[in-house]
């Protein structure tokens, strides 16, 4: 009796470890397309045997454990390879906005505005005293400080949407941070249960992911099963059951944002991701093509006056200043000049295109100032105005050409990187369908057992009753 009642028991055991393995199949079915899914499996192992008298008895099988077919060190790649992604992403959007400000390519830039305004004088050396011509000088003049004006602060605008975005940003990397810690504590609480931390770790390595898209983040799993997440260079972030949020706030230098974290700037200190990106392409890129555009802009006001006051009126008077004087913010600085580029003068008769000694209606300085279009002004007289543009636009060009080819290289490694993952952790229906199989076999014939033992056992009840 005993024996049969035992083999029944086993028999039993069998079963339920049999549908758990079929439960697992199920559930790897049901999210063969879930994002970030991580397929799972079941570990059988024998139970302990039972001494008899000349042997130990078997007593069946159990479940062991659930748990996932997971590389941390894959999944460690491709989290720091997000990082770069979306660096390069963001820096080649916001680089395209540039491109697509300046227009360039349409040959309706500010390089047709700039050899428009000196070609207009050269068109008044023929007929100085012509007053169609005079207007018309004044009229490339001011659509050359318009033209300048508008880049200047459509480029601001770019800024302003890239503080807007790395302002959305941070507070996005505080809702991951809190869902990391969060599902530390759920992880910690269900440890050493058979398969319920699974799901847990599946949406923990998720939010790490979205987080990686966004921060240069690093992190490591710790004795109790959370992980302890930071930046690069030391920024905490999540530290078991706590977070630490990041604040952004108005930066004393500048007109632009900073991000801290416990009271500390720690902006410098944010390398990747599309924080980092943005950070990169905002305070080095963007801020170093405004300088260029300045410099340009307080260049032709400085060269253009001091070659005017050289000349006389109509009036025969000597020339003032042709474009409002740049007064610079700090000695070295031509900080706002692109924005402050306006004409000074608005009477035609006012233009200095004569020279001294020679009349009213002479040309010589008219020349001179159309001669400044092709005058070494930059580089310790070594290129001109047209040149110093053409690099500026060749260098916005390679920064983003540079950008976009990262980013292509940075998507063919991350697809290979996941390709890889979905081979090692994705579900395949073909090996889940032999599991099914195998789970089927295994619950029918310990369904036939117990029947079997249970005819055995209705039997002997039989006999001894009889």
């Amino acid at each position: 009796m005993s024996s049969l009642f035992a083999s029944l028991g086993i028999a039993r055991q069998a079963i339920m470890a049999q549908q758990m393995g079929l439960d697992v199949t199920q559930n790897n079915i049901s999210n063969v397309n879930t994002p970030g899914y991580t397929r799972q499996r079941a570990n059988f192992a024998p139970r302990d045997p039972v001494a008899h008298h000349f042997y130990q008895g078997g007593m069946g099988v159990l479940l062991q454990s659930v748990d996932s077919y997971r590389d941390r060190l894959l999944d460690y790649r491709l989290n720091q390879e997000l990082q770069r992604k979306e660096e390069y992403s963001s820096s080649l959007a916001t680089l395209r906005q540039v491109e697509a400000i300046l227009n360039e390519h349409s040959g309706a830039g500010l390089q047709g505005d700039i050899t428009a305004f000196f070609t207009s004088f050269s068109a008044l050396a023929n007929a100085p005293e012509d007053a169609h011509l005079r207007r018309q000088v004044l009229a490339r003049a001011s659509q050359l400080g318009s033209r300048f004006q508008a880049i200047y602060e459509q480029i601001q605008a770019v800024r302003s949407l890239q503080d807007r975005a790395i302002a959305d940003s941070v507070q996005e990397i505080n809702t991951l941070t809190a869902g990391v810690a969060r599902l530390n504590v759920e992880v910690a609480s269900v440890r050493g249960s058979i398969g319920n931390d699974a799901i847990l770790r599946d949406q923990r390595q998720q939010l790490l992911n979205r987080l990686a898209e966004l921060v240069d983040v690093t992190y490591f799993e710790t004795e109790s099963g959370g992980v302890n997440v930071m930046t690069r260079q030391g920024v905490l972030l999540a530290v078991g059951a706590d977070s630490h949020a990041l604040e952004v706030s108005a930066s004393s230098v500048g007109n632009r944002i900073e991000i801290r974290s416990g009271g500390v700037d720690v902006t410098s200190r944010i390398d990747s991701g599309k924080l980092g990106g943005l950070l990169k392409t905002r305070d080095d890129l963007v801020a170093g093509y405004l300088e260029t555009l300045d410099g340009l802009a307080a260049a032709i006001v400085s060269q253009v006056n001091a070659q005017h006051a050289q000349g006389i009126d109509l009036n025969g008077d000597v020339g003032g200043n042709f474009f409002v004087p740049f007064a610079q913010p700090e000695p070295g600085s031509n900080l706002g000049a692109a924005r402050a580029l306006q004409v000074a003068i608005s009477d035609v008769a006012k233009i200095a295109a004569g020279e001294p000694g020679l009349g009213p209606g002479s040309n010589a300085n008219a020349k001179l100032l159309a001669g400044l279009q092709n005058a070494p002004a930059f580089a310790g007289g070594k290129a001109t105005f047209e040149q110093v543009y053409a690099d500026f636009i060749f260098r916005i060009g390679l920064d983003a050409r540079t950008a976009h080819d990262s980013l292509t290289t940075q998507e063919t490694l991350l697809a290979q990187l996941q390709y890889q993952r979905d081979m090692y952790s994705g579900v395949s229906l073909d090996e889940e369908a032999v599991n099914l199989l195998r789970f089927q076999r295994a619950y029918e014939a310990n369904a036939r057992l117990i029947r079997i033992l249970d005819s055995l056992t209705e039997e002997v009840m039989r006999i001894l009753g009889g």
